[in-house]
């Protein structure tokens, strides 16, 4: 079995850092750098890119709240309303890949724009709707190196507990009473450690982590190649909709909090499905832009000497 790890929160002053926190938050930086670097080795305005993430990242965090509220929280949300508005409070992934995906497809009719006041902007239409799929293929490049951060994070605090598990099950993990521990780094006054306890559970934030890392290396070995815009929005959705699909079925059903079922799935499940769908459409896309010669990411890309992108 693989051993509980617990990473304990490390305080700084009054400031207290939250070991999930810190590594989505890395995951982020690193995310954002890597598809800066492809950008500027495929010519991509960076302009155009870093306002295409920010939009991208506030509506990721707020669907990942938002629906994660609706579809997983409704008796807290019927009891609490406002907590649809606290984004502290819990976090979907498919609420945020459903909030980043509305997200950009703001940006391609959305712009903002400087007023005349130093520090005031508007947003407004754009004259010319920008194109979605160079840039979201450019992000998808990198986005499973970063989700590596992302799950880690669920893995440390052990979030997401799964189905109960035979003693000695390989991918198992030693959750329960710690009949052994051993400290690893003093962090404070705790330390980080591991910990055998006697109740083996399946991790779906650790199985995850195992997947994402042999995708995000697979996909690595690809970045040196030049492929058809679209092939990596359409690889990781074919790639990650049935194993996610599968992984749910390990959730936890014997608790109170237990993840609400739709006509017999999790809500993650039946966002597979759309997934899968989706990924499947972005296939034939793929071969619609391969036929045809033309590559969209080069409307987004600048000429030597030019500031803004071709448009």
């Amino acid at each position: 079995m693989i051993p509980y790890i617990h990473v304990p929160d490390l305080t700084i002053g009054p400031l207290t850092l939250h070991p999930f926190g810190l590594l989505v938050a890395t995951g982020v930086i690193v995310g954002t750098w890597l598809a800066t670097v492809r950008a500027r080795q495929r010519g991509v305005d960076l302009d155009l890119l870093n306002s295409f993430i920010t939009w991208m990242l506030i509506g990721g965090f707020l669907g990942g709240h938002m629906l994660d509220t609706i579809f997983y929280h409704p008796d807290e949300l019927r009891e609490r309303p406002w907590s649809l508005l606290l984004l502290w409070e819990g976090l979907s992934s498919f609420g945020g890949f459903v909030g980043a995906a509305i997200g950009i497809v703001l940006w391609k009719y959305f712009e903002v724009v400087p007023t005349t006041h130093r520090f005031l902007s508007t947003v407004r239409r754009r004259r010319v709707a920008m194109p979605i799929l160079p840039l979201a293929d450019l992000i998808l490049s990198v986005f499973p190196v970063a989700w590596i951060l992302g799950r880690s994070g669920c893995a440390v605090v052990h979030d997401h507990p799964g189905a109960h598990a035979s003693p000695g099950t390989l991918l198992a993990v030693a959750f329960g009473h710690p009949i052994r521990v051993e400290r690893l780094l003093p962090i404070g006054n705790e330390a980080i450690e591991l910990r055998w306890g006697t109740a083996p559970q399946f991790d779906l934030g650790l199985l995850e982590l195992l997947f994402t890392i042999v995708l995000a290396g697979l996909i690595a070995l690809t970045w040196r190649r030049k492929l058809t815009t679209g092939t990596y929005v359409a690889v990781t959705s074919l790639a990650y909709a049935p194993v996610r699909f599968a992984m749910d079925f390990l959730r936890v059903r014997d608790v109170d909090q237990a993840d609400p079922r739709y006509g017999g799935l999790t809500p993650a499940q039946w966002a597979c499905v759309a997934l899968f769908i989706f990924g499947l459409v972005i296939v034939k896309r793929v071969r619609d832009i391969k036929a045809s010669g033309v590559d969209p990411l080069d409307l987004l890309c600048v000429t030597e000497g030019d500031s803004k992108s071709a448009t």
